[in-house]
């Protein structure tokens, strides 16, 4: 199975090289899609030099970088990466598609087995809870995640405990499905909203449990303000789920 795992950045340069190295060394096919939003720490010639001093011509191949103009939102990196994949020519094709963070808080060791979960679903999620371990979380942050699921999966849907981490694997067919749908999030609330909308069209989602650990290196893209945000953007995402006629969004 070829996979295409898509990194949304934005001043990951202290974590986004040794990232790159550790997926390009496991076992498999994997290709690699940084989708960088003009980082400040120069995330982006990291990688250019990553890629011509650390790896072999082969591996150059394998490693892919798109820059935006700005910070537009982790949602819309991703959609831009699956596009990149999906337009590949079909000798060039990809038979899966992942997202994670770049900061190392979802393990790139946990990439085989969401891979071959895939094989029976259509999409795959690495979940927090209600059996994964946090460790290094602050306790507002804990807080923070543990109120938004809550809310999520009362008003949206309970079979799915961890509707806000972004370490998800996607088959060719519901990577497309969320590239047709317009995108009505762009921070991390778009999470909830493609599981929604994936709910809303019957695709089949499985979860594991994983070990997510605090960034080390680095400082956290996310806000309060976005926190606040989204909790909002949860209940207009559910209402939509709920009595919104016909598919989301």
């Amino acid at each position: 199975m070829r996979a295409l795992v898509i990194l949304p950045s934005y001043n990951e340069g202290k974590n986004i090289a040794s990232l790159i190295g550790e997926i390009l060394a496991l076992e498999g096919r994997y290709s690699v899609c940084v989708v960088d939003d003009s980082s400040p720490d120069g995330t982006a010639e990291v990688i250019r030099q990553f890629r011509e001093s650390k790896l072999d011509p082969s591996d150059r191949e394998r490693v892919h970088l798109i820059v935006r103009a700005g910070k537009e939102g982790r949602g819309g990196a991703v959609r831009a990466g699956i596009e990149w994949g999906l337009a590949r020519p079909k000798e060039e094709g990809f038979d899966a598609f992942v997202e994670m963070d770049c900061d190392f808080s979802h393990p790139p060791s946990d990439l085989p087995r969401g891979l071959d979960l895939l094989r029976e679903s259509d999409v795959v999620m690495g979940s927090r809870y209600p059996e994964g371990t946090i460790v290094g979380w602050p306790r507002r942050r804990r807080a923070f995640s543990l109120a938004a699921n809550l809310l999520a999966r009362t008003l949206i849907d309970w079979s799915i405990a961890d509707y806000t981490n972004g370490f998800r694997f996607y088959t060719a067919k519901s990577a497309g499905l969320m590239c047709r749908l317009p995108q009505e999030h762009r921070g991390y609330i778009y999470l909830s909203e493609t599981i929604a909308a994936f709910l809303k069209h019957g695709l089949r989602i499985r979860c594991f449990p994983i070990v997510f650990v605090n960034r080390q290196r680095g400082k956290s893209n996310t806000t309060i303000r976005e926190v606040t945000s989204a909790l909002s953007g949860l209940v207009r995402i559910a209402w939509r789920y709920r009595f919104g006629s016909g598919p989301l969004p």
